[in-house]
């Protein structure tokens, strides 16, 4: 079986984005990790030790006033996008699953854009991501909160003792 996802609604607060992204790339979840060698390893290892700082790029195909004002670089910005999973396999698409991202965070690069003759505006906004959560089929995958210590992988909460230690 093979999966497919070729479209997407984005929503910028409540603002829906349709037609006026031409790409939007998601989070990369990235494990920070620590270098570590001692007495009785052969080699040297990594360890995890956190999660690496998480960006969101969108391509911009205009000026959009309508959403732009929601990126005040000091107020934390919500985006939605939903899409469509398709599987297909040799008798044809078998499902249709939704899959929905939810991303907060701050703009920290907002480019208002590059004009060419005969050419289409194009502006790469970049937001520093301190929340991500991606579901699939409502099935939590990723859950991090960078400021409430979640780390949750498919609904597994992978820092309950960390955080329990803390208490």
């Amino acid at each position: 079986m093979i999966n497919s996802i070729v479209n997407a609604n984005v929503y910028i607060q409540s603002v829906k984005l349709a037609g006026k992204l031409n790409e939007l790339e998601l989070p990369a979840v990235k494990i920070k990790t620590q270098e570590t060698t001692a007495l009785g390893l052969y080699g040297t290892t990594e360890i995890p030790s956190g999660v690496e700082k998480m960006e969101a790029k969108f391509k911009f195909n205009a000026i959009y006033n309508d959403a732009w004002k929601h990126e005040n670089p000091h107020k934390t910005c919500r985006l939605t996008v939903k899409s469509n999973m398709q599987t297909n396999a040799a008798d044809g698409v078998t499902k249709n699953v939704p899959v929905v991202a939810t991303i907060s965070g701050l703009f920290k690069e907002i480019p208002t854009g590059s004009i060419k003759p005969q050419e289409r505006l194009e502006a790469e906004h970049l937001m520093t991501v301190t929340y991500y959560k991606l579901e699939v089929d409502k099935e939590v995958v990723w859950e991090i909160d960078v400021f409430n210590n979640i780390f949750k992988h498919f609904g597994k909460d992978l820092l309950e003792e960390f955080n329990a230690n803390q208490k």
